[in-house]
C-alpha cells in the first residue's frame, strides 16, 4: 500500500510538472508571470504538495526562478536562448574535448564505457528522466576531464546541459544512444579531429531537435 501511494504521487507530480512545463513553453504563462501555489492547486484540483515540487523541478529546468517576495516566477526559454545556449556549447566543448582525448587514461575510458552501458539500459520516462540527466552530465565530464585549458572547463560549466532536453526530446532517444556510442567509439579510436566533429554533431542535432518539438507544440496550441 505504502509503494502504490509513493507511486500515485509520483504520478500526480509528474502532471502537474507537464501542464506546467507546456503551458510555459507555449506562450500560455509568460516572462514575469507569477506562479502562485495556491491558484494552481485549485486549478489543477490536486493538493499544494505536488505543485511545490513541480516548481522545484522546473526550477531545475530553467523555466521558473525563485524570487524573494514573490516566489515562483516564469522564466521561458525561446528559441534564441536554445541557439544561443548550443551553438556556443557546441563550440566549447568540442574544443575542450578535443583537447582532452590525449590526457584521457584507460580507466577514464572505461568509466566512460559504463556510463554509456548504464545509459543504453535505462528506458526513458518521466521515473527515469533524472537518473538519465545524471549520467549524460557524467558522460560529457568525464570526456572533457583532461582538458587542461580550465577558463574553456568554466565557460561550459557555466553553460551546462539543459537538464529539460531528455523530457521533451524521448522520440529522439535512440538517436541520442547512437550518437553518444559513435562518440565512444571515436575516443576509442583516438582520433581528436572525429571525436570534436562527433560531439559538436551531437550537441546541435539536440539544438535543431528542441526546435522543432518548441515549433511543433506552438503549432498545436489552441487560438
Amino acid at each position: 500500500m505504502l509503494e502504490s501511494k509513493k507511486k500515485d504521487k509520483s504520478t500526480v507530480v509528474n502532471e502537474v510538472t507537464k501542464k506546467l512545463r507546456q503551458a510555459i513553453l507555449v506562450g500560455t504563462l509568460k516572462e514575469g508571470d507569477r506562479l502562485i501555489q495556491e491558484e494552481w492547486a485549485e486549478r489543477l484540483n490536486v493538493s499544494r504538495m505536488p505543485i511545490r515540487e513541480a516548481l522545484t523541478r522546473l526550477q531545475m529546468e530553467g523555466l521558473v526562478e525563485m524570487v524573494p517576495h514573490k516566489g515562483a516566477v516564469v522564466t521561458p526559454i525561446t528559441r534564441d536562448h536554445i541557439e544561443e545556449i548550443y551553438d556556443t556549447r557546441a563550440m566549447l566543448e568540442g574544443l575542450a574535448i578535443e583537447k582532452s582525448l590525449s590526457f584521457l587514461t584507460e580507466q577514464d575510458k572505461n568509466e566512460l564505457e559504463e556510463i554509456l552501458l548504464q545509459m543504453e539500459g535505462i528506458e526513458l520516462c518521466d521515473e527515469t528522466n533524472d537518473q538519465y540527466i545524471q549520467l549524460n552530465a557524467l558522460f560529457h565530464e568525464t570526456l572533457r576531464k583532461g582538458c587542461p585549458w580550465l577558463r574553456v572547463h568554466k565557460m561550459v560549466e557555466t553553460l551546462g546541459i539543459s537538464p529539460i532536453a531528455p523530457n521533451l526530446l524521448i522520440d529522439y532517444h535512440k538517436e541520442t544512444q547512437r550518437e553518444h556510442r559513435l562518440i565512444y567509439e571515436a575516443v576509442r579510436r583516438g582520433d581528436p579531429k572525429e571525436l570534436r566533429a562527433a560531439v559538436e554533431y551531437h550537441i546541435l542535432r539536440t539544438k535543431n531537435n528542441l526546435i522543432e518539438y518548441m515549433e511543433r507544440l506552438n503549432s498545436t496550441k489552441p487560438e
